[in-house]
C-alpha cells in the first residue's frame, strides 16, 4: 500500500495489549483515523472513547483500513488472525505491519503468504516500552522490507514509535536486529549488576556505584569502529595483556566476598582465550573475532 508520507491514513490495530493499546493510542493523538480490533472486546472502550472505530471481526478491520498493523502475543496468533480467505481478500492491495513477537523465519512466512495474496508486508520490532510509545519519546521501532514501502509510509510508522529505523530489505531483518540489542542489553545489565553486588559486599555505597557505572559514548564508539574495520592493534585504551591484569582481580575479589563469580568467570574466560589466539597486544574489541562464525 503506497502513500504520500505526509497523509494522514486510516490504520487498524489488531490487538489491544499493552503495546498494542500504546500503538492505537499514538496513532490517534498524531490526527490518522484509527480502527481498532481485539479478541477481548472490553479492552476497546478507552480507545473507542479516545476517537477509534471498533471493528466487530478482523476482516471488517482490515477492509476498511489503508494499514493494517498487528500487534499480538507470537506468531501463532498472527496466523490464526491473518490467514483466512476472507481476512486475505480484505487485505489484498493493502500495508500488513508484523509488530507481534517473532522470529525471522515466521516473519517470513507471513511474509510469503502475504505476497502470494497481493499484500504489502513489512515486519518490524518494538524497541521501547509502552509508556515510552505513549509520550512519543522517540525510542526506535526498527523495521525491514521493501524501503519503498517504509518510505512511503513514513508518516504511519513514526506516528507509532517517533523513531521509526530501516534495518534492511530482508523480512526477517528486524525481528533478528532486535535480538542484537537484547545482547547487548542484557549483558549490561549483568555486568552493571555484578558491579553493584562488589559495592554491596564490600560496604559502598549503592548510589556513588551507580552514579560512576557507565562506559562512555566515546569509548564504545572507539572500539566499534575498530569492530567495523577489524583492525584492533591501535592501542589507545589498553591491551588485552593489560586487561586480563586488571581483570583478574575483579574475579579474585568476587570470590573473597563470596559473590557469584559465574559472570567474572565468563569474561576472564574471553580474555584469556583472546591471549591464545594471539590478541594479547591487541584492543579489548579484538575479543569480537572469538564470537563471529570462522571465516566470516
Amino acid at each position: 500500500m503506497m502513500s504520500e508520507s505526509n497523509e494522514s491514513q486510516h490504520v487498524c490495530v489488531i490487538g489491544l495489549g499493552n503495546m498494542g493499546s500504546a500503538l492505537a493510542e499514538a496513532l490517534i493523538t498524531s490526527g490518522h483515523r484509527v480502527t481498532v480490533w481485539n479478541r477481548t472486546a472490553s479492552k476497546c472502550g478507552r480507545l473507542a472513547e479516545a476517537g477509534a472505530s471498533v471493528a466487530a471481526s478482523v476482516p471488517e478491520a482490515a477492509a476498511e483500513a489503508q494499514v493494517i498493523v498487528v500487534c499480538v502475543i507470537n506468531h501463532d496468533a498472527s496466523v490464526s488472525l491473518l490467514q483466512t480467505d476472507e481476512v486475505a481478500s480484505a487485505l489484498r492491495g493493502r500495508l500488513l505491519v508484523q509488530l507481534s513477537t517473532v522470529t525471522a523465519e515466521e516473519s517470513r512466512d507471513l511474509g510469503r503468504w502475504a505476497e502470494e495474496n497481493g499484500i504489502a508486508y513489512l515486519d518490524g520490532a518494538v524497541l521501547a516500552s509502552p509508556s515510552h510509545i505513549r509520550a512519543n519519546a522517540g525510542e526506535p521501532i526498527v523495521y525491514s522490507g521493501p524501503r519503498a514501502l517504509f518510505d512511503a509510509n513514513a508518516n504511519v510508522l513514526t506516528a507509532m514509535g517517533g523513531n521509526p529505523i530501516f534495518v534492511g530489505e530482508v523480512i526477517g531483518g528486524a525481528p533478528t536486529f532486535d535480538k542484537t540489542i537484547y545482547a547487548n542489553y542484557y549483558g549490561s545489565m549483568l555486568a552493571f549488576f555484578h558491579g553493584a553486588a562488589i559495592c554491596h559486599a564490600a560496604g559502598f555505597p549503592i548510589e556513588t556505584y551507580v552514579d560512576q557505572a557507565y562506559v562512555s559514548e566515546s569509548t564504545r564508539r572507539h572500539l566499534g569502529e575498530m569492530i567495523v574495520k577489524r583492525s584492533y592493534g591501535d592501542v589507545s585504551v589498553a591491551s588485552i595483556e593489560l586487561d586480563v591484569a586488571a581483570y583478574e582481580q575483579v574475579t579474585k575479589l568476587s570470590e573473597e566476598l563470596g559473590i557469584d563469580a559465574a559472570f567474572p568467570r565468563t569474561v576472564a574466560s574471553y580474555l584469556d582465550r583472546a591471549i591464545a589466539k594471539g590478541h594479547g597486544q591487541q584492543e579489548l574489541a579484538a575479543i569480537f573475532e572469538l564470537m563471529v562464525p570462522r571465516n566470516a
